[in-house]
């Protein structure tokens, strides 16, 4: 899923009194994958506040949460990404230990941008990948429409054929973190899978809406306090937006979704009744404690983490995924109280060296428990995909790569065809594709982490699937 590459992948850090304000950057080294951020840090009457940027992905801007500085020791933290920075200033510098997702890297910040920041803000190309379409046979029309809460304007592209009706309509709905119409995810990786799927499905004959997330680029309205069912409810505003176009009346229309996007699906497909069909593209199908899990662990070995560190938290988290899950009404308060509380009856289960060396209980939880504890991973740890996959019984195309390291194929894909049994859908096709990562994309390990080496965006063999399925239902 991206919210786990976005969140191993981007990062940041600082606090301040007259010396630490201002602007600093650097460019984090994620296990070989080189992240640049920015952060810029403000002292308004003795209150601080801050905000890590990516250079490279408009609209990027996370802020920053209790930020403190001694005048020596600055720590921040960015509770929306797990983030935690505890770092020392000296001159022109902070040093100091980037943490997320129980991660800790080295990071150093600095008042001049490091060689191989970007100078320009906003998207970068560093190089235009081979299937990035460098022209358009077909309209393409920026559009705006109301999302799915009050003063969310969602803005996109709609492309359709030059001439005639489209075969088919289809909303695009990206992964988790926030994205672009594009999906693009950052100059380090530096793809744009849902221009080059729009791109393909057009040329096809089909009409295909894209947009920017609230919040995101062109798009009003929060991102980071959006949970999965608000990003449901804009997609779902995007299907409606298409039904009102009058020159595509009549013409069926249906949703792809990939990754967080596929699980988004089928709750729009349940809250309309109307859709004709779905494209799951890697899509979650199983309890998400159960992916979290399965996703950590296939991510932290694809990237060369020892097992024994991997498993050594897991039984406190299996705890805390379902202490969530059967504490979804309580107020935040009693939520953070309560989780902070499970991972104290956790410790007994660390290993007897680690747990020696927590000299504050509190500080070594809250590493756990500030992570899962945004508006978004409340709701989607205690989400369950087969609720709404087991309605389904409208055309289905499920696709997964079977080196996805992020949604894994097997379970997820058995999953789904385990509810079409269930549901008696009469149109549902499964299909692993092999040697293929999260994003489509040929892999070796299927990494976060090589994604960005892989020149290709999204492997022709996963989209002649779709374009085939796709024409064998709508001439």
């Amino acid at each position: 899923m991206r919210y786990l590459l976005f969140s191993i992948l981007f990062s940041l850090s600082l606090t301040a009194t007259a010396q630490v304000e201002g602007d600093w950057f650097a460019i984090l080294d994620a296990m070989g994958t080189k992240l640049p951020m920015k952060l810029e840090l403000k002292n308004a009457d003795g209150n601080w506040q801050g905000a890590m940027l990516d250079p490279t992905v408009a609209g990027r801007r996370m802020e920053m949460n209790a930020i403190t500085f001694d005048g020596q020791k600055l720590h921040f933290e960015v509770e929306v990404l797990g983030i935690t920075f505890d770092g020392v200033q000296n001159g022109k510098q902070v040093k100091g230990v980037f943490n997320q997702a129980n991660v800790d890297f080295p990071l150093t910040f600095t008042r001049h941008r490091p060689d191989g920041f970007p100078i320009s803000e906003g998207p970068i190309t560093i190089q235009q990948r081979q299937q990035e379409p460098t022209s358009f046979p077909y309209q393409r029309e920026a559009v705006s429409f109301s999302g799915g809460a009050d003063g969310v304007t969602l803005a996109g592209e709609l492309t359709m054929p030059q001439k005639g009706k489209p075969k088919a309509m289809i909303v695009l709905v990206s992964g988790s973190g926030p994205q672009d119409r594009n999906a693009y995810l950052g100059s380090q990786i530096n793809h744009s899978p849902f221009l080059v799927l729009s791109d393909f499905l057009t040329r096809r004959g089909y009409a295909v809406l894209r947009y920017d997330e609230r919040g995101v680029a062109e798009s009003t309205g929060d991102f980071a306090s959006a949970t999965t069912d608000d990003l449901s409810k804009d997609a779902w505003a995007a299907v409606r937006y298409l039904r009102t176009r009058k020159e595509l009346k009549n013409v069926s229309v249906g949703v792809a979704g990939h990754s967080e996007g596929g699980m988004i699906a089928p709750v729009v497909a349940a809250a309309d009744g109307e859709l004709d069909f779905l494209l799951l593209l890697a899509a979650p199908a199983v309890s998400i404690d159960s992916l979290m899990l399965e996703q950590r662990r296939q991510v932290a070995l694809s990237m060369g983490m020892p097992e024994m560190v991997i498993k050594r938290d897991e039984p406190a988290l299996r705890a805390a995924y379902a202490w969530i899950k059967d504490n979804t009404q309580l107020n935040q308060e009693e939520y953070v109280e309560g989780l902070y509380g499970v991972f104290e009856e956790q410790l007994d289960n660390l290993p007897e060296a680690l747990r020696k060396s927590i000299v504050d209980p509190r500080a070594f939880n809250a590493q756990y428990v500030k992570p899962l504890s945004s508006p978004w991973m409340r709701y989607f740890i205690a989400f369950n995909p087969q609720e709404y996959l087991r309605e389904l019984k409208v055309p289905l195309l499920a696709i997964n790569g079977m080196k996805d390291t992020q949604v894994p194929a097997l379970m997820n894909l058995n999953a789904i065809s385990e509810a079409m049994a269930f549901s008696g859908n009469p149109d549902a096709t499964v299909v692993p594709l092999m040697e293929l990562n999260h994003l489509f994309q040929p892999a070796d390990t299927g990494a976060p982490t090589e994604y960005g080496t892989i020149e290709t965006t999204f492997d022709e063999s996963a989209l002649e699937v779709i374009g085939s399925w796709l024409d064998e239902r709508f001439k």
